[in-house]
Parts: structure tokens; C-alpha cells; sequence
């Protein structure tokens, strides 16, 4: 799997000036596309692992900063409610996001190798401002631009798994309103639909899974 040249920034939607992630506690529907955001190195960003062969050799999940392009895609309230809305999430008027991510490679040996078929990955949680029992959303970019998103959660390991068809960006996002983590209505979305940064989204999974 290639590598995304020009990575420079990892991704965490923080609402605080201390960097760390945090929960936004005050943001309204008028202010959804405005609040402050902050950068985030990848070493701050969720740790992965898989049980996942290639040849008979264990994978390793290496990350790195997001490419400033992606970057761009979830960095603010509204394009991320954007894309979860556009892969049918509705969220509640004035809702806020929690985010996370890296850009995630397979390497075996210290070399890069290709998934060729879908994998279960699990992303630690552990120092981040996702607890165990919330639900969130693993937004994976695929290789052709476009956004797979996954309902799922966190469970009593503090871990977020999810089965995924490949690597590269990955962003795990929370959605909260009125300062607590909110489930979100799930409507179809129409066919060919396209988010907020002119990138489809690919709907997989309506359940939060608890």
C-alpha cells in the first residue's frame, strides 16, 4: 500500500486550546462550521493492530500524519456531520464532533504489503476522549477519494473494531450535543450522493452495534 506523499498533519477536532482531545460543550447550530480547530501529531492518534497474515507473517498497522488534502476534508464540524450525513447519519441540530485519525499502513517486516481482502482491525482508544460504550463513526478514505463510513463503538477493551477493505486515512469521530455523546438517526441516503468535499460516501453499516 502506497504511502500518501505530503503528509504533514494528523486530525483531531479539539475545542480547547490545550492539545488534547476534548469535547465541545457549547457550540450551537449557528456556529457548527466555526468552532477553533487544532492540528494533531499521529503519535497522539489511536494505535491499531490486526490479527491479519500476509504470507504466514504477522501484519503491523503503522501510522503516520494525514496528508494535508484529507486534512482539509475533516476539518471542521460541519464537512465532518457533512459526510456522516451524506452516508445517511442525521445528526441532532447543533451537533458538535469529537475526531481522531492517522493515515494507517500494513507493513510486514518494515515493508509495506497490500490487505487484499477485508481485515478486522481494532483502533485503542486508550488516552483519547472515547470511552467505552459510545458510539462513533470510522470514516476510512479509500484508495478512489471516497469515504467508507462505519457505525460502530467502543467496547469494554477501550478498543473501536472494525472490519476494513484496505488502509490509508482512517478518522474516528464522535458526535455530541448539548456537552454528551449522542447516538445519530440513520436515513438512506439517495444514490450518488456526494459529501461536502465533492468525495462520495459509501454507507456500510446502520448499527451502532450495542
Amino acid at each position: 500500500m502506497k504511502k500518501l506523499a505530503g503528509a504533514c498533519l494528523a486530525a483531531t477536532m479539539l475545542f480547547s486550546a490545550a492539545p488534547v482531545f476534548a469535547a465541545d460543550n457549547s457550540s450551537t447550530a449557528g456556529d457548527v462550521d466555526k468552532s477553533p480547530t487544532l492540528t494533531y501529531p499521529a503519535d497522539k492518534a489511536p494505535s491499531a493492530s490486526t490479527d491479519a497474515k500476509v504470507d504466514g507473517k504477522d501484519v503491523e498497522i503503522v501510522k503516520e500524519n494525514l496528508d494535508e488534502a484529507t486534512l482539509k476534508e475533516v476539518d471542521t464540524n460541519e464537512k465532518v456531520l457533512g459526510i456522516l450525513a451524506d452516508a445517511g447519519y442525521k445528526a441532532p441540530a447543533g451537533a458538535t464532533v469529537v475526531v481522531a485519525g492517522a493515515e494507517y499502513d500494513a507493513q510486514v517486516d518494515g515493508k509495506d504489503v497490500t490487505l487484499k481482502e477485508k481485515v478486522e482491525i481494532a483502533f485503542n482508544m486508550a488516552g483519547t476522549e472515547f470511552k467505552a460504550g459510545e458510539p462513533v463513526f470510522v470514516m476510512h478514505k479509500m484508495a478512489n477519494g471516497e469515504w467508507e463510513v462505519i457505525a460502530s463503538y467502543v467496547n469494554s477493551k477501550g478498543e473501536v473494531v472494525v472490519e476494513l477493505n484496505g488502509l490509508s486515512p482512517v478518522v474516528i469521530a464522535k458526535v455530541m450535543s448539548n456537552g454528551e455523546v449522542v447516538k445519530v438517526d440513520y436515513e438512506a441516503p439517495a444514490a450518488g450522493t456526494t459529501t461536502k468535499t465533492s468525495t462520495k460516501t459509501v454507507k456500510k453499516s446502520p448499527n451502532t452495534g450495542f
